[in-house]
């Protein structure tokens, strides 16, 4: 029942995909509203799934499939409500596509779940994964508003005004949404490094097969660390802002993913 639920949620995001993008190219009220509908119908399914594959899993993401299944509901839901809040539909066609992908992967991969070791069921890691899964959402979404970003500022700068001039939002708005997203993402990473070194003193012998995503972790922490504090008190802006932020959510997605390698650990442990 829950596959059937994510195969519907995946086509309503499939579709309204193909609707943000012709959004792209003629703004149309009728296609924003349209696109809202078809994410939050998707949203809807998608929780139900979710909920009831949690429900028979104890809590617990046990699996790649179920962590990407995971991230790209969190990022949908968090686009919606970014649309909601500031009208800017135009955000969902390069948020969606991505949304889609990862969805996708992640139902190509299932069926492929690990149970856990007794040793990590702990009360603190549905508590760890969460935090982990939100800071990497907020990330997703800040690296899409980044590339919306260097599209805006090469035409601003190359004088060519095309069509994402019109289309796109202003390199203020951009900016400004960047500098919460990684503001929040950072904070959810900060508390997922905190929360997992609970873990790495009670499972030594699991270390050594965490070593990658500790420097993937570790290093992703440091870059966004900077960026935080270069904004903060450098006052940086713009182009550079976008390509760290773009670069840490990469270093992001392979923490996550790599916690996926041999799966005895289970996901989201730094």
């Amino acid at each position: 029942m829950s596959h059937t639920l994510v195969s519907l949620a995946c086509h309503a995001y499939g579709l309204a995909a193909l609707v943000y993008l012709a959004f792209l190219v003629r703004q149309s009220q009728v296609l924003a509203v349209t696109g809202r509908v078809l994410v939050g119908t998707g949203l809807l399914m998608h929780c139900v799934a979710l909920i009831e594959m949690l429900g028979a899993q104890g809590g617990r993401l046990v699996g790649p499939a179920q962590g990407m299944s995971t991230f790209a509901f969190l990022l949908l839901a968090l686009f919606l409500a970014l649309d909601v809040r500031y009208r800017k539909p135009v955000i969902g066609a390069f948020l969606t596509p991505l949304a889609v992908a990862v969805l996708l992967i992640g139902m190509l991969l299932h069926g492929g779940s690990t149970p856990l070791p007794d040793a990590v069921r702990q009360p603190l890691l549905p508590v760890h994964v969460t935090i982990a899964l939100l800071g990497m959402t907020a990330f997703g979404v800040a690296a899409g508003v980044g590339v919306m970003y260097l599209l805006m500022e090469r035409q601003v700068k190359t004088k060519h005004f095309g069509l994402l001039f019109s289309r796109l939002p202003s390199l203020e708005f951009l900016d400004t949404l960047n500098r919460r997203l990684v503001l929040w993402g950072f904070i959810a990473l900060s508390l997922t490094l905190a929360t997992g070194a609970l873990f790495t003193t009670t499972l030594r012998g699991l270390a050594w097969a965490l070593e990658a995503k500790h420097v993937a972790t570790f290093v992703a922490w440091g870059v966004f660390a900077a960026l935080v504090n270069a904004r903060i008190f450098a006052g940086w802006r713009g182009r550079r802002v976008a390509l760290l932020t773009m670069a840490g959510f990469c270093l992001v997605l392979v923490s996550f993913l790599s916690s996926y390698d041999l799966s005895a650990a289970g996901p989201g442990m730094p």
